[in-house]
């Protein structure tokens, strides 16, 4: 009997622990649980894009989230502050009159759905626009003329956004009239929001109107009024603003003639006329300036260049730029002088000399050229009129070795017009350059040559491009087999037919060899895609020929290729095939081609 008790009470004891710790881990369950953040599902219907945006961020409910210690009590106390959150995110919009429809509910995964239905009414109209300019700037027509031009007027729904942006740009353009002192009295903006109406006050105290005056340079390598050159649309007598101060650091640090430009306006020294003068500090630029580099493309293969730069001859800004190139097919050496007039970044008289040699298959030639001309701009065009005085002594093929002067005049004509973006998908190019020479006037030969390439770009989605490539050449010379090899036309090579090797395509000898035409025909059409940040790729058909008299023959070629885009351009690497055969032009089975496009 006393066993049996015993037993039962073992029993009872155990039963009692079990349930103790059941509860215990029941407990720590439920507590795990709650200490787990609840998933929220946020929707706001009846109204989109940035009224959307704008409420959503708002929203205090959303910005607790990603709280480690966000919880229900936490979720339903937020939820019940979202219709006043969402009713001041509309405010800046010109909605006072909002009306939410809230929705909070339980999911079955335990996950919650809160759900806002949005009534925006109707926005805020302006009833009144009251704008007043005490001071000077009252009687100034401009200044009027700039608040009448305030662009929110009575009747048009306010926008709180679009109102401080017309307030900042009235006062900047007061400011840049020569009211640089100008100040803000009052900026109110009332709204009624049982009316709906709005009413805007903003008082402006304009003070005095300066203007710039003497520009004093603080310098002694430059004559001042070479610097004024470089200063074309800011001159004494305009009126003082930041705005030309910063035009007047911009415009002579972009000359290249200095490596530091500062502008001081000297407020304490005004005159009676209210105009104050304008310290420039400068400090030169290095004069010289020295770069090496190597390259390869398939043209003229690897190279090797050199390039030494002479920033500042004279205290008339005279520049020199002495440039040469090697390479086993074409090599050169390159100077110029150059003399800045009229308009100093577009305009210049100089002279150019450049000494070249080219030794490929068929051409073996030395060239010297010497140029003086006047290079400008107009309309956005860069023309160039020029006299060329031209030696040249070559061979092609098995022809005799001929020697050739020409005295020359050039007119030369460009205009680039493509987006400024590294790999651009919009835009057209335009090059064209006529010379003419004649035996009365100096020259071995008479002649008249002119040479167009034109290129077009077209966007194709969001990512692809059209690349539209055409060239056309004709001359005409008294004497063909004099006419130097480096004004013939040839064709073939990567910015011409690819498929072929480079000056590959054109009027051939008795021994097959290509002897350069009078005239030239050539067309590319090109599908390149973004297919990454940094990688294009391209597929293209080229076609033409060079040629005398008639063009009896088109030579095509077709391929594709990659583009790797660089801060300063592409690196281009295609690979062409020949889609015409000819038993006077010899051709592989595909071409290679590796070079460099500059777009910036």
């Amino acid at each position: 009997m006393l066993l049996l008790l015993c037993f039962s009470c073992t029993a009872s004891a155990d039963t009692d622990k079990q349930s103790s710790e059941n509860l215990k881990n029941n407990t720590q369950a439920a507590s795990s649980q709650q200490n787990i953040p609840p998933k929220v599902e946020i929707i706001i219907n009846g109204i989109d894009d940035e009224l959307k945006d704008n409420a959503m961020a708002y929203l205090e409910l959303r910005k607790s989230m990603e709280n480690p210690h966000f919880s229900v009590p936490w979720l339903r106390k937020l939820h019940k502050k979202a219709n006043t959150n969402i009713s001041e995110a509309l405010q800046p919009f010109g909605y006072y009159q909002v009306i939410v429809t809230s929705f909070l509910k339980q999911q079955e995964d335990n996950s919650w759905l809160a759900e806002y239905t949005v009534d925006k009414g109707e926005a805020v109209k302006v009833k009144l626009i009251d704008i007043v300019i005490s001071g000077p700037a009252k009687q100034d027509t401009e200044v009027t003329k700039a608040v009448n031009d305030f662009p929110i007027k009575p009747g048009d729904s306010l926008n709180h956004g679009q109102y401080e942006t017309a307030k900042s740009d009235l006062i900047v353009a007061i400011a840049r009239m020569g009211y640089s002192k100008i100040t803000i009295q009052e900026k109110e903006v009332i709204v009624d929001a049982k009316k709906n109406t709005a009413d805007i006050h903003l008082h402006l105290q304009s003070g005095i109107k300066y203007y710039l005056g003497d520009f004093i340079f603080h310098q002694d390598f430059l004559n001042e009024e070479f610097i004024l050159t470089y200063l074309q649309n800011v001159k004494s007598g305009d009126p003082h603003s930041k705005d030309k101060l910063l035009e007047i650091q911009d415009s002579l640090l972009s000359s290249g003639y200095f490596s530091k430009v500062d502008v001081e306006a000297g407020y304490e020294k005004v005159n009676t006329e209210q105009q104050i003068p304008v310290d420039i500090f400068l400090e030169p630029a290095k004069r010289h300036k020295f770069s090496v580099g190597a390259g390869y493309d398939t043209q003229i293969e690897a190279n090797f260049s050199l390039r030494w730069q002479h920033r500042r001859i004279n205290r008339y800004g005279h520049n020199s730029d002495v440039t040469s190139k090697f390479s086993p097919k074409k090599s050169f050496i390159r100077g110029s002088y150059w003399m800045p007039t009229g308009n100093p970044y577009t305009d210049r008289y100089g002279i150019v000399a450049k000494f070249e040699t080219e030794d490929t298959s068929t051409t073996d030639r030395d060239t010297f050229d010497l140029q003086a001309g006047y290079w400008f701009e107009k309309k956005a065009w860069e023309v160039s009129l020029f006299t060329e005085y031209k030696f040249e002594r070559f061979t092609i093929g098995d022809d005799p070795r001929e020697e050739t002067t020409l005295v020359s005049l050039g007119l030369g004509a460009e205009k680039i017009n493509f987006e400024k973006k590294l790999f651009p998908r919009r835009g057209w190019e335009l090059t064209g350059l006529v010379k003419l020479a004649s035996e009365a006037l100096a020259s071995d030969i008479s002649y008249a040559r002119l040479h167009v390439k034109s290129r077009m770009l077209f966007p194709i989605g969001e990512n692809g491009r059209l690349n539209l490539r055409g060239e056309a050449g004709f001359a005409d010379a008294s004497d063909f087999e004099r006419y130097p090899s480096s004004l013939r036309f040839y064709a073939g090579g990567d910015q011409s037919v690819r498929g072929y090797k480079w000056q590959a395509l054109g009027p051939v000898d008795h021994n097959g060899e290509v002897t350069g035409g009078r005239n030239v025909l050539t067309t590319t059409i090109e599908y390149d895609h973004k297919v990454t940040d940094k990688w294009v790729a391209a597929g293209f058909f080229d076609a033409g020929n060079a040629y005398n008299d008639t063009l009896e023959k088109v030579f095509m070629g077709a391929g594709f290729g990659v583009r790797y885009i660089l801060p300063i351009g592409l690196a281009r690497a295609d690979l062409g095939f020949p889609l015409t055969s000819d038993k006077d032009i010899s051709t592989d089975s595909y071409v290679f081609y590796f070079g460099f496009e500059v777009t910036l």
